[in-house]
Order: C-alpha cells, then sequence, then structure tokens
C-alpha cells in the first residue's frame, strides 16, 4: 500500500478541519482557552510585538495576543479556509476585525523574513505534515531574538473518551474504514511522533531555534453533562461523519444513543483535567 504523498496529506488535514469548524467556536473554542491564554503568557509579548497565531483554528492564540499587544500588532493564519472564515467572524464579534487572518500553508508563511517578534501555535505542530519545514519557516519569519512556542498534549486516555470511541464504532461501523485508510494511519504517526515533547523540543533545535524550554501545565474543561459532551466530540468526527453519508435521521439516533450510553457515567467522568506540555525556542540574535 503507497504511503500518501505530502498533498494528499495535507488536503486530507484540510478536509477534516474544514468540517469540524463550523462547530469549533461553539464545541471546541471553551476547551482551547485556557491552553491559548497560557501559551501567550509564556511568550510573554512586549509592548510594540508583532506576534502570529499560527495554525489558528478561531483564533485564541490571536485573542490571547491582543490582549497584550493590541489587535493592529496581531495576525493569524490557517491551512482551513473554513477555520479561517470562522475566525474573521469570532474575532469581529470580539471586536478585533483589525487582526490579519489569512488562508496559508504553515509551510509556505507569506510573511517576509524577521516579521514577528512572538509566534504561538496551540496543539498543532504536531499535525503538520512536514514539521521541520513548517518549522524552517517559523524560524523564518521570526525576528532575530524573537520567541516561538508550542503546545503539545500529554497522555490523557480517560474511560469516558474510550467508550464514546468504541460505541461511536459500533453505531456507525464504516468509519472503520476510515480509521483504517492509509491517510489516518500516517497522520496519527505524525501526530503520536511529534507530538512528543523531546521529539518536539529536538525538530525545533534542528530547525534553528535555541534555548528550547518545556514547560508543563494542566487545566480542567467541565463538559457539564452527556449531551454536551456528545455534541462537542460529535462536533469534531464531521468529516467522518460525512464520509460514513449519515442522514439528519440516522444522525439524530446516533446522538441519542451516545447520550444514553454515556449518561450512565458519574457527573465527575465530565470534568476533564487535562495535562499539556509548552516548548519555547528563540531565534538566535546573531
Amino acid at each position: 500500500m503507497a504511503r500518501p504523498t505530502v498533498a494528499q496529506l495535507k488536503a486530507w488535514i484540510r478536509d477534516d478541519y474544514d468540517a469540524a469548524a463550523l462547530g469549533w467556536e461553539r464545541h471546541m473554542a471553551p476547551y482551547f482557552r485556557v491552553p491559548a491564554e497560557r501559551l501567550v503568557t509564556d511568550l510573554a509579548p512586549q509592548e510594540g510585538d508583532r506576534c502570529l497565531d499560527l495554525a489558528c483554528g478561531t483564533g485564541l492564540i490571536a485573542r490571547a495576543f491582543a490582549a497584550r499587544v493590541g489587535a493592529d500588532l496581531v495576525a493569524a493564519s490557517d491551512i482551513s479556509r473554513v477555520q479561517v472564515r470562522q475566525a474573521r467572524s469570532a474575532l469581529e464579534r470580539g471586536g478585533l476585525s483589525r487582526i490579519d487572518v489569512a488562508v496559508m500553508d504553515a509551510e509556505s508563511l507569506d510573511y517576509p523574513d524577521g516579521r514577528f517578534d512572538r509566534i504561538g501555535c496551540g496543539f498543532g505542530v504536531n499535525h503538520f505534515p512536514r514539521p521541520l519545514v513548517a518549522l524552517r519557516e517559523v524560524h523564518r519569519v521570526l525576528a532575530p531574538g524573537g520567541r516561538a512556542g508550542f503546545t503539545v498534549w500529554g497522555s490523557h486516555s480517560p474511560a469516558l473518551r474510550v467508550r464514546f470511541d468504541e460505541r461511536l464504532l459500533e453505531l456507525v461501523p464504516a468509519i472503520a474504514d476510515v480509521a483504517d485508510s492509509p491517510l489516518e494511519i500516517e497522520f496519527g504517526r505524525i501526530t503520536s511522533r511529534y507530538g512528543n515533547p523531546r521529539t518536539l523540543a529536538g525538530v525545533m533545535t534542528e530547525a534553528g531555534l535555541v534555548d528550547v524550554e518545556r514547560r508543563s501545565h494542566r487545566f480542567t474543561v467541565d463538559h457539564v453533562d452527556a449531551p454536551r459532551y456528545v455534541d462537542a466530540m460529535l462536533s469534531r468526527a464531521e468529516r467522518d461523519l460525512r464520509e460514513a453519508r449519515l442522514g439528519d435521521r440516522e444522525r439524530a439516533e446516533v446522538r441519542g444513543a451516545l447520550v444514553a450510553e454515556l449518561s450512565s457515567f458519574p457527573r465527575e467522568a465530565f470534568v476533564m483535567r487535562r495535562a499539556y506540555h509548552v516548548l519555547i525556542g528563540a531565534r538566535p540574535i546573531a
């Protein structure tokens, strides 16, 4: 079986985030807000710093940067056109329409050399097909002495998520075909390898970043109950559901069965305590 090309992987990842984008601000942004704000705190932008939210999703890191330096000094980019549209809408609603949001491939950023003093990338670097190529591009657009930070997850497999995945496969067996596809397998390999903090630190160094440091944090997200948890997880699985060609009635039946199954879990199971890591490196001054 042929290994997927870089172009195929990029298209697959773009489609995945395009599909998830419509529900992202409602279901996923609350989950990622605290790590986004913590990353910006760790990067410590100063007055006048130019900042980039790389692989921005709906712009959580951009919002945190803007609170520090002002919207005029912040840019954001993502490979997903739909995520970019959602980011623009969310930023406009928050009075941050001056943030420049654009569709860009992380391997080929349309910014001049040394453009940014701070770059933040939230849980995106291990979704790049070629992290080293992307990080060399980060190094290029980072100003000498500027700092770039990346977040990756710590280990986490709660019984609630395991049961959700198992039951979803039971209800929609066609999803297994997606999970076993060469693209899904290759993406899982990349995610696992470059989500390892030690591996990522090595790639950052190879890309030319120096003084690489790792910080570990924890945060808590309360999904409250089974319906809200199921809606969030189904939102993230939107591409798989589309490929399984589920109609509205079938989707409703799947949702109802998942809610019924997970309602047996105790209230505390819906309170997620996650560990994650922040890796920060700098572009040498000379």
